[in-house]
């Protein structure tokens, strides 16, 4: 079956990429969707108001801006609402929890994929003109978000041949004309780790996981809204690294790569805090009730 263009591009805004691909600090939207995806789905869906206000006040976010926030996101097609007495109990969307489950295994699968690579690469030719500075920029966006680096010269490539349709995709829905998709494998001339290393300088993203690993503190636990404050900090900190890290392969990436302890140190806390989680929501729902 053919994707539909919901099926590639919103995965990357709902996970807090701009249309610029700027990953800075997060809105009280982009909270309240890691509020979604790590505590509301895994518990049927729905929940009150008042819970996912004081899901977003554990993380500072003030009962206006939550309200306001809750209003947006619900407006975009997230949720529905219904009333009951005096009070509104929200239900995600099909389509959000659509969303949410592909968002969620494109985080947590992060740096876990340890099969051989083949040695074959998907490239991409689709040149720009510089007079459409606007579509270029949404296309570098896009192919970033979709694992691509770039050599250059409207040259795209990845180590991750299952990804095809994604570009394919994108190509399509930004009418890019003369685009050219296919795989291939290199020679003897060239080595596949330096023709990595050009399409994704790895010091800048090692740099943002040595900072991410000497800010991690021992998981320890605590009472289950302290707990639950941390777990959500930790997810939405993480949830930037697949917008600029292509995952590649073992065989790719530089030795002892900061990458790989860096998720291993995420799938540990995450572990570890994630029954707190849970308990907390469950009690914050249960007494509102």
């Amino acid at each position: 079956m053919p994707l539909r263009s919901t099926d590639v591009i919103p995965l990357a805004p709902a996970l807090g990429l701009r249309q610029n691909g700027d990953v800075g600090t997060s809105s009280a939207s982009d909270l309240l969707i890691t509020v979604f995806g790590e505590l509301m789905r895994p518990a049927g869906g729905s929940a009150w108001t008042q819970t996912l206000v004081a899901a977003l006040g554990l993380l500072d976010v003030e009962d206006k801006a939550a309200r306001q926030a809750i209003s947006r996101l619900g407006a975009k097609g997230w949720m529905t609402s219904e009333r009951i007495g005096r009070k509104s109990r929200w239900q995600l969307t099909a389509w959000a929890t659509d969303l949410l489950v592909r968002g969620a295994e494109r985080i947590y699968s992060l740096g876990a994929d340890d099969r051989p690579w083949n040695g074959e690469w998907l490239v991409l030719l689709a040149s720009v003109p510089e007079t459409h500075r606007p579509l270029r920029s949404r296309l570098a966006v896009q192919l970033g978000w979709a694992g691509f680096g770039s050599l250059g010269q409207g040259v795209w490539v990845s180590p991750r041949v299952e990804r095809e349709p994604e570009a394919a995709t994108i190509v399509s829905n930004l009418d890019v004309d003369n685009a050219v998709l296919f795989r291939s494998a290199m020679t003897d001339i060239g080595s596949p780790l330096d023709l990595a290393e050009r399409a994704w300088p790895p010091g800048p993203l090692a740099s943002r996981y040595e900072v991410f690993l000497s800010q991690l503190d021992t998981p320890a636990m605590l009472d289950d809204t302290t707990t639950t404050r941390r777990l959500l900090e930790l997810v939405d900190t993480w949830r930037r690294f697949p917008l600029i890290d292509p995952d590649l392969p073992l065989e790719l990436r530089p030795a002892d790569w900061p990458g790989e302890r860096a998720a291993q140190e995420f799938a540990r806390r995450r572990s570890a805090w994630a029954g707190s989680g849970a308990d907390w929501w469950t009690a914050t729902e249960s007494s509102f009730e």
